[in-house]
């Protein structure tokens, strides 16, 4: 059936016009604008644009990148199917058309993988994976038929919308948090008059680089490609990244100050350039600008908070005035003579972080380090301990032959899931933003969250966060020192990963009471048991410790995560005792 005809036949009962219906904005012929959506509204006119018509009318303070998770498929095909130029202007009452909720199969063909798959049907590895229960998404074969389902129901909209965001000029600064400084909030005007008017041309990155070097913030054109990836540059350049910092609240974009340079990385499940390139821009007194202007950040609405149309937000990156109160700027590394340590704090920067065959989780482990607020090297260090290894690489995908555990981090079925449904966690902030996790914190898909696990960001995320929480509980109950450096908070990490929270604190205290019988034998090899038992006294408990502690001491070591460790000292475990 002619899409023309039906449109005039469904004009005529609802006294529109086919031109009053194809005419837009600008009287251009185009679906767009209030013509379609008045057609839409209209009763018994829904069957006239087809079998499988699916429709979704907006509300007030939905995004495009929400209404895309809630129905199993991207905001790109959203954007696609409804011809939308712009994904953060969809105004309330608007209706944007869901793909057909029938349930479609796809046959693999020899080369195919899931994550193309996932692209050219406009949904996610992930929600392919829980469908289909694939436990690994690298094992697909031809001839294999996947369910690619159609789109779960929407989730109430939220009663009221957010209130807009405060300019960047209006934010009041807070006690002992670095401030961009003069060059930086020049760099912030330069940018925004340089971009003002224009369309994105996929300069972001050298547009940011320009606006930084005229204002004078650096001195050099910064290197590098991939804007995802510009954390370390800045870094050695003098910026501070205040995202997660303590005393900060940046809990969208719109939160950092004029003159602060945003680094964007892909959100879970997108395919477009961001995956690969990121995005980067400066905030401005009236909005965010890059290669273009714009009064919105890249990751939508404010109400996504850090993560909004296939982006996450993943640097707050800030250059204070020199000698400006609050600050520590990291600065680039001085030419350090053979032998000779690095100043203090420049070992854990990030463009210290050496990973050698594991070079492809370094945006990973950046991103995780910047939201957890912990060292990249720390951060490395607890995922090398947990990963199973081939050749020295980590292996994302691997499963455990006596337990559920699965991915790169080897999380329990259940530990994923308590996770996933902690409130404020960034695996909780994740499975929300892909729609497996409801605002109740309840699991909306368990095969898919589970599947999840083989995500090697979402592993390294959840990884690091779960090592934040535990670290967190230690200290509130004394058993982390205050003054903790990066190596021995590397270690208390994993004791607690390994241990459970009760057992890490007896672990620590000496209180071995918390074992369970057989604990010993399941650990300790059997060629060491009689040695350590000896050593003990036959003392079960504490040649279990003694086992534990040398373990730790041989295989956590951040110093194996670093370009140049001169001068770094790694505390043996038996020093954390409390």
């Amino acid at each position: 059936m002619n899409m023309q005809t039906n449109l005039s036949a469904s004009g005529t009962r609802t006294n529109l016009t086919l031109e009053g219906l194809l005419a837009g904005a600008g009287g251009e012929r185009s679906l767009g604008g209030s013509a379609l959506d008045r057609l839409l509204s209209a009763p018994d006119t829904l069957s006239h644009l087809g079998p499988g018509a699916n429709v979704h009318v907006v509300q007030r303070g939905e995004t495009l990148s929400r209404i895309a998770a809630r129905s199993g498929t991207t905001w790109q095909r959203l954007a696609d199917i409804n011809g939308i130029a712009d994904p953060d202007r969809i105004q309330v009452g608007q209706h944007i058309r869901l793909p057909s909720p029938a349930s479609t199969t796809h046959v693999v063909k020899p080369g195919e993988t899931l994550s193309a798959i996932a692209q050219a049907s406009g949904t996610t590895v992930a929600a392919i994976a829980g469908r289909n229960r694939i436990a690994d998404p690298d094992r697909i074969y031809p001839g294999q038929a996947l369910n690619l389902g159609g789109p779960s129901p929407s989730a109430p909209a939220r009663a009221q919308a957010p209130a807009p965001a405060a300019p960047a000029s209006a934010r009041p600064e807070q006690a002992g948090v670095p401030q961009p400084g003069a060059a930086s909030v020049e760099a912030a005007d330069i940018a925004a008059q340089r971009a003002a008017g224009r369309s994105s041309i996929g300069r972001c990155y050298a547009w940011v680089k320009t606006a930084l070097q005229k204002s004078g913030a650096v001195n050099d054109y910064i290197p590098g490609v991939a804007a995802k990836d510009a954390g370390p540059a800045l870094e050695q350049r003098g910026f501070v990244n205040i995202l997660g910092r303590p005393g900060t609240a940046i809990r969208s974009a719109y939160d950092a100050p004029k003159g602060a340079v945003l680094v964007y990385g892909a959100a879970p499940g997108a395919t477009d350039r961001n995956a690969r390139y990121g995005h980067i821009e400066i905030r401005t007194d009236g909005g965010f600008a890059s290669d273009y202007a714009s009064a919105n950040a890249r990751t939508g609405a404010a109400a996504n908070g850090l993560t909004g149309r296939g982006r996450t937000l993943i640097g707050v990156y800030v250059k204070p005035d020199a000698g400006a109160q609050g600050t520590a700027p990291t600065q680039a590394p001085p030419n350090v003579p053979a032998g000779q340590a690095l100043p203090a704090g420049q070992a854990y920067a990030a463009g210290n972080l050496s990973l050698g065959r594991n070079e492809g989780y370094r945006t990973a482990i950046l991103e995780a380090a910047d939201r957890t607020g912990m060292a990249p090297q720390t951060v490395a260090a607890i995922i090398d301990a947990e990963a199973s290894k081939v050749g020295g690489v980590w292996q994302a995908n691997a499963r455990a032959g006596t337990s559920s555990a699965t991915g790169l981090t080897q999380f329990l079925s259940g530990t994923w899931m308590g996770e996933a449904t902690r409130p404020g966690s960034l695996l909780n902030q994740e499975a929300k933003a892909l729609g497996l996790v409801n605002e109740r914190n309840q699991v909306v898909d368990r095969s898919a969250l589970l599947s999840a696990r083989n995500d090697p960001r979402l592993s390294v995320l959840a990884g690091a966060d779960y090592a934040r929480h535990n670290l967190s509980a230690l200290r509130e109950s004394g058993h982390i020192a205050a003054d903790a450096s990066p190596a021995a908070v590397a270690k208390y990490a994993y004791i607690a990963h390994h241990e459970g929270l009760a057992g890490a604190r007896g672990f620590l205290s000496g209180d071995m009471s918390y074992l369970r019988p057989g604990t010993f034998e399941a650990n300790v090899p059997a060629r060491q048991r009689d040695d350590y038992m000896g050593a003990a006294g036959g003392d079960q408990g504490n040649a279990y410790r003694n086992w534990l502690s040398d373990y730790i001491d041989r295989n956590i070591d951040v110093t194996r995560f670093m370009g140049d460790a001169q001068g770094v000292s790694v505390p043996p475990v038996r020093s954390l005792y409390r």
